[in-house]
């Protein structure tokens, strides 16, 4: 047991609050957050195509794989990175090898047509590799965290995710550009370059640039962590221990966000296709289109919570209108038996190939779920894709990593925040298999259906927690026992 006087902490607590956050730095991070979102997601909705372009005898099966080994390279990375950043408190020697194999997946996607034989494992492995590189989102958010003073914390964290977010949700309107280049697009010496290629090649030069500007134009500055050698200055300081059940009930809602985006991504293309009857191309773009305004209510409201009075409000109410505004979404995207259907098969008319969805779209013949499914009506489904969501993830992720990042307190957060990234990975590791194979054989009402059971369990648990999630007191109240590393102390 530990006892100190009134100005143990408080001494340090004054002049954490009196350092300057170094927004050049941070601004440079979003960046390259963004940057790393965007070469996930831009192959969401046109992967599949481009996989049954290469490969005939690919299905929706291996295709889930695939988009799940990238979520196993940065799982495993999350890990690494995060043990990386704790030990040496760097932010740029993890970064850029993240980077550099980012660099080197995106190219080998892009140069696949060219290979001879073996394209779903080639694509495969260039996801792996991507993926392992994505890991460097783990360094870059703890930086956000640990380079952020406390007055500043909650608008570099909603900055962060929101750079994340914006990233993500943009990918796919990025794909939508290059539709018009087509399916065979245009040979120089060995590379194709198409819809499918050049994003690829788009995202390794990308990739490099934020490399180079890492190096060159990035400083650390941890101003929003008490060092050891300022906690030498006061014999008295105890860092108290956080409360772990608040912090793992933010990975889960992590958890949770991440599974709800990815099933919506993924299986944006197939659903689409299948409802309605929209062929390989018009899924791409059009889907790309509505990511696009989606992306834009996004941006809008990561900007009103950096920015405005919106920001300041208690985060534990924006989880709770998060939760209503996916729990709308799921709802309307339940195929009810009051919505129109059957829905129709590919149509396999004489100037068709029998079920080749770049020519018709609808079902396939062996989805025999089709026969007695409803169809969500197109105008309820560009509405929830669009404006529904696009308030639903902003209230969520924004202030879930301020809320994370505040329960964990001014200590280094690498090893932590690699966990919290790790959720994340789980879910974008188990969503497309799961939610493939789920649709193969019976639709998309039990993806809905799991998706809408894990929002409520989110709203039990917040409820359940509210008390809970708020920052970390350095300075507990008077007399009240607090647990720290080495076992409980008490302020007088």
């Amino acid at each position: 047991m530990k006892v100190g006087p009134d100005i143990t902490n408080s001494v340090i607590t004054k002049e954490l609050h009196e350092k300057k956050t170094p927004w050049g730095s941070l601004w440079l991070s979003y960046l390259i957050q963004a940057v790393t979102a965007t070469q996930y997601s831009v192959y969401l909705t046109s992967m599949w195509p481009y996989l049954s372009s290469l490969d005939e005898n690919a299905d929706l099966t291996f295709f889930g794989w695939i988009t799940t080994t990238y979520s196993i390279g940065q799982m495993f990375a999350c890990w690494v990175f995060g043990y990386w950043n704790q030990k040496t408190m760097s932010t740029i020697k993890p970064a850029t090898c993240g980077l550099v194999l980012m660099v080197i997946g995106n190219f080998l996607y892009g140069i696949l047509p060219s290979l001879p034989s073996n394209h779903r494992w080639y694509m495969l492995g260039a996801r792996f590799i991507a993926g392992i590189g994505s890991g460097n989102l783990v360094t870059l958010r703890t930086y956000c965290s640990m380079a952020s003073v406390p007055e500043d914390k909650s608008k570099a964290m909603s900055l962060a995710i929101g750079a994340y977010v914006v990233g993500f949700s943009i990918g796919p309107a990025i794909q939508a550009l290059f539709t018009p280049i087509g399916k065979d697009g245009i040979l120089i010496g060995i590379l194709r370059l198409s819809m499918y290629t050049t994003p690829a090649m788009i995202m390794a030069l990308t990739s490099m640039i934020s490399f180079f500007l890492l190096i060159f134009c990035f400083v650390e500055t941890y101003s929003g962590v008490i060092t050891e050698e300022e906690k030498k200055t006061d014999s008295f300081f105890v860092m108290p221990q956080y409360d772990r059940i608040a912090a793992y009930f933010c990975i889960y809602l992590w958890f949770m966000k991440q599974s709800l985006a990815t099933m919506v991504e993924v299986i944006a293309t197939p659903f689409t296709i299948t409802l309605y009857k929209w062929t390989d191309s018009e899924a791409i773009f059009y889907n790309g289109i509505l990511q696009f305004v989606g992306c834009f209510v996004d941006i809008t409201n990561y900007l009103l919570l950096g920015y405005t009075r919106i920001g300041r409000l208690d985060k534990r109410k924006m989880f709770l209108f998060s939760i209503a505004c996916f729990t709308i979404f799921f709802t309307l995207t339940m195929p009810w038996p009051f919505y129109d259907g059957p829905l129709e098969y590919v149509d396999m008319g004489n100037d068709s190939i029998p079920e080749d969805t770049s020519v018709a779209g609808g079902c396939l013949s062996r989805y025999t779920w089709c026969a007695h499914t409803k169809k969500v009506p197109l105008p309820v489904y560009l509405i929830c894709f669009t404006v529904v969501s696009g308030f639903a993830f902003p209230y969520l992720a924004a202030p879930l990593g301020v809320v994370f990042a505040e329960i964990l307190g001014p200590r280094k957060q690498g090893l932590m925040q690699g966990v919290f990234e790790f959720g994340g990975c789980i879910a974008r590791c188990v969503v497309p298999v799961l939610v493939m194979s789920l649709f193969e054989q019976s639709g998309y009402i039990w993806p809905t259906a799991i998706n809408l059971a894990m929002v409520v369990i989110a709203l039990f648990f917040v409820l359940l927690l509210y008390r809970r999630l708020v920052p970390l007191q350095l300075k507990p109240p008077n007399g009240v026992a607090t647990r720290y590393k080495a076992g409980v102390f008490y302020h007088l």
